[in-house]
């Protein structure tokens, strides 16, 4: 029996599909700011996979959020914000248990894994995945 996860983050993870790291010779800008995307999609799924072989089932999609019950207290400054969320599926949800927290083992994975931050994102996220109360941006739950 699969078991449905939804991830949101504060970074871009938009799914681009641009893997090559040779860069074209024209519009360096935006196949930058794709690859980054891409790559920071790459990384979170990287993450998971440490512990489970998941299956996307829904592709990263932004969506504007005014509650941020999600994430660390130092983003509700701000009266709504985007944040990107996407779904996954794996076999088995025991192995993210850490013994006090369904997901616990998964959020310990995450802490201070390096990410990309693009011009246009918020100052106050950190360059790295960040679970602490007051800094966290990336959330997960069992759907």
């Amino acid at each position: 029996m699969a078991h449905r996860i939804r991830c949101f983050t504060l970074f871009d993870i938009t799914e681009t599909g641009v893997a090559n790291r040779n860069k074209p010779d024209n519009n360096d800008k935006m196949w930058l700011h794709k690859r980054s995307t891409q790559c920071n999609f790459d990384t979170i799924l990287q993450v998971i996979s440490l512990r489970s072989q998941p299956e996307v089932v829904a592709k990263p999609s932004r969506v504007e959020i005014s509650n941020f019950d999600y994430f660390g207290f130092v983003y509700e400054k701000t009266e709504t914000s985007r944040c990107w969320t996407f779904d996954f599926e794996i076999q088995h949800s025991s192995v993210f248990q850490d013994g006090i927290s369904e997901l616990g083992a998964l959020y310990n994975d995450c802490d201070k894994v390096p990410m990309i931050l693009l011009d246009d994102q918020s100052e106050l996220i950190t360059s790295s995945l960040n679970i602490s109360p007051e800094l966290k941006n990336i959330y997960f739950e069992v759907v």
